[in-house]
């Protein structure tokens, strides 16, 4: 498997919840995805950090690629929270699943929006 982004420990990586309600959880075979604008465009430089939903312990960050994409290797079953970052954008916390091979090929495909709209950055599986 090819990594997009080299995974690396962030000092600044914390976790934070700015949702007005959970969304609902994502499942997913592979932890890997890409960061874009509200237009679709790709975020480069965005800051994603993997917690566990337990404790929210921080489990590992990457930053994005020039066309927004990052991944997560070795990552195994269970539940995590996926915690994305932009400067001046509101920051996306995403629930996700990761499962197993049985599941769809589906990428996190992760929204990010600016901190004065009604709804926080967001994240789908497609």
């Amino acid at each position: 498997m090819r990594a997009y982004a080299a995974q690396a420990a962030v000092p600044e990586a914390t976790y934070v919840n700015e949702n007005g309600t959970d969304p609902a959880t994502l499942n997913l075979r592979e932890l890997d995805g890409k960061v874009v604008g509200l237009g679709g465009e790709p975020m480069p430089r965005a800051q994603v950090a993997l917690f566990s939903e337990n404790g929210h312990a921080l489990l590992g960050t990457v930053v994005s690629d020039r066309q927004g994409k990052f991944r997560f290797d070795k990552i195994e079953k269970g539940l995590y929270r996926v915690v994305a970052r932009v400067e001046g954008l509101c920051p996306a916390n995403v629930p996700v699943k990761v499962g197993s091979g049985f599941l769809a090929k589906r990428h996190l495909i992760i929204t990010m929006r600016p901190k004065d709209l009604d709804t926080c950055s967001y994240g789908v599986a497609k």
